[in-house]
């Protein structure tokens, strides 16, 4: 039987119940996820649509230490480098993602300066985890380079809806403040 969206749930309430530091969760958490996105048919289908203009973003499950979502990536899609000030867990189930993992060089004291270095660029395909671990590993831009769809489940130790945090201009050298949207289903 696969490993289903709501047993991944169950485990990931007790690994927040037992584990509070970042590093435990995710290491923990992180087979898991990628077991549960081995699974095409992890999380519904009206959870794997494109969001329109942008892509999709859907709240599948809300918990007080820990939230899972979707993520729908169209051809062409991306989000410029970001942080995330939190742990995370990124599952792809269908497809294919680019993703740009970046280290901030400077100290962070100048208003609206950053530098960072880029310091990989992975090709995520199906059944791959990525993680995050904030503060000096959870920076990463994301592009849909292919012809196709690509559907992610992302798992935050916190709600990033409307949450103010970091966005980079990487060419620029220049950081500003940014929200995420809300979800296209809540």
């Amino acid at each position: 039987m696969a490993y289903s969206l709501q047993r991944f749930i169950e485990d990931l309430t007790t690994i927040t119940n037992r584990y509070q530091e970042a590093e435990q969760i995710v290491a923990v958490a992180k087979p898991l996820l990628g077991e549960l996105v081995k699974n095409p048919d992890c999380i519904a289908a009206q959870f794997k649509k494109h969001g329109g203009k942008t892509y999709g973003r859907y709240m599948l499950h809300r918990a007080a230490r820990f939230n899972v979502t979707s993520v729908v990536w169209g051809p062409g899609d991306s989000a410029k480098a970001h942080n995330h000030d939190t742990w995370g867990l990124v599952g792809v189930v269908e497809n294919e993602l680019q993703e740009t993992r970046f280290k901030r060089r400077d100290d962070g004291s100048k208003e609206g300066y950053a530098e960072l270095e880029a310091i990989g660029v992975n090709s995520n395909k199906a059944g791959m985890v990525s993680t995050l671990i904030a503060p000096n590993d959870d920076i990463h831009e994301m592009l849909n380079t292919t012809l196709k769809n690509t559907v992610e489940v992302h798992v935050y130790g916190i709600d990033l809806a409307h949450y103010q945090r970091l966005q980079f201009d990487v060419a620029a050298k220049s950081v500003k403040f940014f929200a995420s949207a809300k979800y296209d289903n809540c």
